[in-house]
């Protein structure tokens, strides 16, 4: 039977498709670099989802030198999902492979190795997903999926123990590659975090799975929603605080970089437009003079320091 929550999981598509057609979809609206940054954003979610369910305790920072094998391998897993290799997602995805650091070559394996492993287990949830038998609701059609991926089998009797093996990972990346397949949207627009590792317990009883879910589905769709009117927001704040900026000013890029990645250094903001180490500071300095980014000490990396709390009711 279709979920108690379909109609306002409706709405929240209806408010995607409305924004999406009339702001995203708007090149006068929504610049290159506004779309940039937004697919930024989502890679940022969706690696701190990532992390979560692969349980990795490290490499907080996306573009960061923590858990550089891990990172790549999410990088690649996702870069193979896109339908199209053209989206604002695949050039992100190119963006921070630019700016990270080079990986050493035991790192470079172990990323092959987490590519291979993982490639067999994203095809195999994708075949799930895709298949024509699948409800079009999407809360009731994304309990069957994560039923029919459920493993039955627990460890010594710890019904816990099956969410660390879990496909929830596989899941999650999907609904940012080609959420499509999960009904969410017509739209290429990712949205992070549908699932989470506990769905995957041996004793979950269905009612209590059907609840979480629709919870998880809407907590999605309005995240995505809340950030592309966010990017937008933050790009007026920009342009009211640095009036009269020349026309070849690299601040605006300069800040939406960081209130994509959240943090970085100069370094990384070098590799990232390109330009020298020194100019990338000066730029970051700007950006703390006028109250847009903080720095906790010398050796530290500029941080945002402004958020555009968004909401859309319901």
């Amino acid at each position: 039977p279709p979920s108690p929550h379909t109609a306002a999981i409706a709405f929240r598509q209806g408010q995607i498709d409305a924004l999406a057609r009339t702001l995203f979809g708007s090149p006068a609206l929504y610049s290159a670099e506004m779309r940039e940054c937004l697919a930024l954003r989502a890679l940022v979610r969706a690696w701190s989802q990532y992390r979560e369910d692969r349980a990795i305790a490290i490499g907080e920072n996306l573009i960061g030198a923590e858990c550089a094998a891990e990172r790549d391998a999410f990088l690649a897993l996702l870069a193979a999902s896109l339908p199209d290799r053209r989206s604002d997602l695949a050039g992100a995805i190119r963006r921070v492979q630019q700016i990270a650091i080079r990986p050493l070559a035991a790192e470079a394996a172990a990323t092959v190795a987490l590519v291979d492993a993982g490639t067999e287990e994203l095809a195999s949830v994708r075949e799930v997903a895709a298949s024509p038998k699948l409800p079009g609701d999407p809360a009731t059609r994304l309990l069957t999926i994560v039923r029919v991926l459920r493993r039955s089998a627990d460890v010594d009797s710890d019904a816990l123990s099956v969410t660390a093996t879990s496909p929830c990972w596989a899941i999650n990346l999907l609904a940012v590659a080609d959420p499509a397949l999960f009904g969410l949207s017509p739209h290429p627009l990712p949205f992070p975090g549908l699932v989470r590792r506990r769905l995957f317990r041996s004793d979950r009883d269905l009612d209590r799975d059907r609840d979480d879910i629709a919870d998880f589905v809407l907590e999605a769709l309005h995240e995505t929603l809340c950030d592309i009117a966010r990017v937008p927001r933050a790009v007026v704040a920009f342009g009211e605080a640095f009036p009269g900026l020349r026309v070849n000013s690299r601040l605006l890029d300069t800040w939406l970089l960081l209130f994509a990645f959240g943090s970085m250094t100069p370094a990384q903001l070098a590799r990232a437009l390109p330009c020298t180490k020194a100019g990338a500071g000066k730029l970051l300095n700007d950006l703390k003079i006028g109250h847009f980014a903080v720095r906790h000490g010398s050796l530290e990396p500029y941080v945002t320091a402004i958020q555009f709390p968004v909401s859309f009711t319901m």
